[in-house]
């Protein structure tokens, strides 16, 4: 399963490799692209994006799946998924460099994994959240079909250390099959 490799009309998605360090480094060290995302260190050096390439290279694949999106031989962000077999569901996540921002390279990168997540592991639901705040991480999950569940009040700590709210969207399995399939006729 490590060697899962995806392909959409302009992207290559894959596992990490070592020689992923620079250009993880490049798109990674930009406080506007971690901005809503504290969990990445900035200044993110060298060191980071030694541990986050061996970190995704090392990580159980079949719980953590994590896809290195390469465009034009490039690579420009990650995918992934934090699988819960138990419960046959899946947190989806998802990183894509600034210069790549309003090209449609998330969804179209989370669309390829999404079908193999719900197709591979069984799935009943692919769930994500995000701060708020962030605008264009809402608009990747419902452009995915994913609903709005809730806001968790107060969730987390930003950078600042302010509490933010986080929201929550979800897809079930069967609404990913009606938009992904939809009916011959045309009607849904």
């Amino acid at each position: 399963m490590r060697g899962t490799i995806l392909r959409t009309e302009r992207l290559l998605l894959r596992p990490f490799e070592k020689d992923d360090v620079e250009e993880a480094l490049k798109y990674r060290n930009d406080m506007e692209f971690a901005r809503f995302l504290p969990h990445i260190p900035q200044p993110f050096t060298r060191a980071d994006a030694e541990r986050f390439v061996t970190t995704n290279m090392e990580e159980p694949w079949e719980k953590y799946p994590t896809f290195a999106i390469e465009l034009d031989g490039q690579l420009v962000g990650t995918v992934n998924l934090e699988v819960d077999a138990n419960n046959k569901i899946a947190m989806l996540g998802y990183a894509i460099s600034r210069d790549q921002w309003g090209q449609g390279i998330t969804p179209e990168a989370a669309r390829a994994v999404i079908a193999w997540g719900f197709q591979t592991f069984d799935l009943a639901k692919i769930w994500a959240s995000t701060d708020a705040r962030h605008q264009r991480s809402r608009r990747v999950m419902e452009k995915l079909g994913m609903q709005h569940e809730g806001t968790l009040r107060a969730h987390h700590l930003d950078r600042a250390g302010l509490r933010m709210d986080e929201v929550m969207y979800g897809l079930l399995r069967e609404e990913w099959e009606a938009t992904a399939n939809p009916p011959p006729d045309g009607s849904n």
